[in-house]
């Protein structure tokens, strides 16, 4: 009987620690899969019909946690892959130095002191770029994000299409609506104590207004003196960014205005880029619509436009349908377009 009594409450005892521990820690695996088919002309390139992997967003997969160490901190982390899921390959087409977990990998510390991260993280100003266009983050439709991260004719941001390495980054928690973003990334390699990269940004977001300053600097892209490899001569580029949403019940209105300044030993450029948008509900979905030019000024004289109309419409909480036309059109390249269609879903 005493033995029968023992059993019982270890068994009892360990329940209650392992509901605990489930209490104080979790582990979540999500992902978005989206795949749409259309034509598609690049500048100055040719056409094709194809199947498509990402139309509205990347597909990927992801893993993120939690552990609650007590005093209200936890400890936070995540792992994310893109995926092709028109051939299975882990990373984004186009980018060949992307590796398993090239979407984040960072493992940090959250309380009421703020977040404090370090890994692979994608900077503010990717985060300002896709919060402040109807498009949000697709690199087939939204103007602004071509602009910015498929630059042609020497534009674009430098630095990787989003995520950067070796990295450690700080957010305050929100106070009166307002936070702030600080991260600095770090060269780790021998001989270029001088390659960095560092950004800031305050954002503020009350209600149906939301606004966002971001300055970065860089002065490597993906590798310490690799930047004069993107643009013969380059040494730093530095950029300043402008966001800011407004949302009605009948239309949502975005902007952003973008300064890029390439520092090189010819000259530095400047790259100027203004982009408009609006989403409009229409019976259960929405339709977007937005315009980004860029016109280069200093050593280069050149420019972009690329304007996009689509429409979005969700099947359920999870899923949605859409729809889509871009028209884009720069210096010295024949003009090029993409037509399409898609599904997306969540996981």
């Amino acid at each position: 009987m005493k033995l029968k009594r023992l059993m019982q409450a270890i068994i009892l005892s360990a329940g209650l620690i392992a509901e605990s521990a489930f209490a104080q820690s979790s582990v979540q695996l999500y992902g978005i899969l989206d795949a749409f088919v259309g034509e598609k002309k690049l500048l100055g390139g040719h056409t094709a019909v194809l199947a498509g992997n990402g139309g509205m967003t990347s597909s990927f997969w992801g893993m993120r946690g939690s552990e609650d160490i007590g005093g209200g901190t936890s400890v936070i982390f995540a792992l994310e892959s893109y995926v092709n899921i028109q051939t299975g390959q882990y990373g984004r087409p186009g980018y060949p130095s992307d590796g398993l977990f090239s979407r984040n990998a960072y493992v940090g510390l959250k309380g009421n002191y703020g977040t404090l991260t370090a890994g692979l993280i994608p900077p503010p100003l990717w985060f300002s770029t896709i919060t402040f266009n109807p498009f949000f983050n697709s690199f087939v439709f939204s103007p602004i994000v071509l602009h910015s991260y498929l630059g042609v004719n020497g534009q674009g941001v430098f630095g990787g299409a989003g995520e950067w390495t070796n990295s450690v980054a700080y957010a305050s928690p929100l106070v009166g609506g307002f936070t702030g973003k600080a991260m600095y990334s770090f060269g780790n390699e021998a001989g270029h104590l001088g390659q960095n990269k560092w950004s800031g940004q305050v954002s503020y977001n009350h209600g149906s207004f939301a606004a966002s300053a971001v300055w970065q600097q860089i002065k490597f892209s993906i590798t310490p003196g690799d930047l004069a490899t993107s643009l013969p001569g380059l040494t730093t580029q530095s950029v300043a960014n402008f966001g800011m949403s407004y949302g009605t019940n009948f239309v949502e209105l975005f902007g952003q205005y973008q300064h890029i300044r390439d520092r090189d030993s010819a000259g530095n450029i400047a790259i100027d880029t203004g982009q408009i948008g609006f989403s409009i509900p229409v019976g259960l979905g929405r339709i977007l619509g937005s315009d980004a030019y860029s016109k280069s000024s200093g050593g280069s004289t050149v420019y972009r436009n690329t304007w996009a109309i689509g429409y979005d419409y969700p099947l359920s909480k999870r899923t949605d349908i859409y729809a889509a036309f871009l028209s884009d059109r720069a210096s010295r390249l024949s003009s090029g377009y993409t037509l399409g269609g898609g599904i997306r879903t969540a996981f």
